[in-house]
């Protein structure tokens, strides 16, 4: 970054500090919230797919696990300047958080425990190492999966300079990352008493994709340049959450909303199985061959 355009935006801090400090809080806070639980399933991912090792191997894939998601998220950050700043990677971004959520939302994919012991399944009778090249991949893609979301909640900012964007987006994930591991037991243990949250996580991330993907055409169909703003971002990611706890709490307001929820997962089975229809029709055959 030139210093002359930093310091422009040093400048704009200075003189906007309150509106800066509210913006880059609630987009830290949010990212901390995406990052939290996308990364308590990455952590259940790691154990589950540990799981068939000897006991004496199974704290050391787990380490390396740990390892090999700091490192990976390191890396997508390192790249992340040339995610915000290319049209047709932000395409590709958005769409792809939109597919994520929808996969993992649609109708065969029902508890999350059962997801745990698919991944436990495929890496059984595999080896040490093998194991944790499949840990690895793991974590690389859960790795790019958060820091496409960070860029999406950071979009938009009026109060954030867009100099500092890519310095807000580390921060957030990084405190995101050093929270959890500080934490990890108690938000496994709310994950345990609330299991809609594991599902809750990619509800977040498909939210994100879908306003990058409104934004993204708005841009390029109209001309018109716009973003959500933080607040109305932030409030959303927020009502999500609570409105989903009180879903899985409340019988009367799961009863309300059934309908609703079961017209969106139709919707997300269906975007899901057009992309897997597209992109690997091979899997529709597998079966018979």
């Amino acid at each position: 970054m030139p210093i002359a355009d930093l310091q422009t935006a040093m400048e704009f801090v200075m003189q906007n500090w309150s509106m800066f400090l509210m913006d880059a809080g609630m987009v830290i806070v949010s990212l901390v919230l995406i990052e939290g639980l996308l990364s308590v399933d990455n952590a259940l991912g790691i154990a589950a797919m540990a799981s068939h090792l000897p006991k004496h191997q199974q704290k050391a894939a787990l380490r390396w696990g740990l390892i090999g998601a700091y490192v990976f998220r390191g890396i997508a950050l390192a790249l992340v300047s040339w995610l915000m700043h290319n049209e047709w990677v932000k395409w590709f971004g958005a769409l792809y958080l939109i597919y994520l959520a929808c996969d993992h939302l649609q109708f065969k994919k029902v508890v999350h425990a059962e997801d745990a012991a698919a991944a436990a399944a495929k890496t059984a009778g595999k080896g040490f190492l093998a194991t944790i090249c499949s840990i690895e991949l793991m974590d690389l893609s859960l790795s790019l999966d958060n820091v496409v979301a960070a860029v999406g909640v950071v979009a938009g900012s009026k109060g954030i300079p867009v100099e500092l964007h890519i310095w807000v987006v580390c921060l957030g994930v990084f405190i995101g990352i050093a929270a959890l591991r500080i934490v990890a037991g108690w938000c496994i243990d709310i994950i345990a008493r609330h299991p809609i949250l594991g599902h809750v996580a990619f509800v977040l991330v498909g939210f994100v994709g879908f306003v990058m993907t409104v934004s993204l055409v708005l841009e390029s169909s109209w001309g018109i340049e716009w973003h959500m703003s933080v607040a109305p971002k932030f409030a959303i990611i927020i009502a999500i959450v609570a409105l989903s706890i009180c879903y899985e709490k409340y019988a009367g307001l799961h009863t309300v909303l059934y309908p609703l929820v079961k017209v969106f997962r139709a919707l997300c089975t269906a975007f899901a199985v057009t992309v897997h229809t597209i992109f690997t029709p091979w899997t529709l055959f597998k079966k018979k061959a």
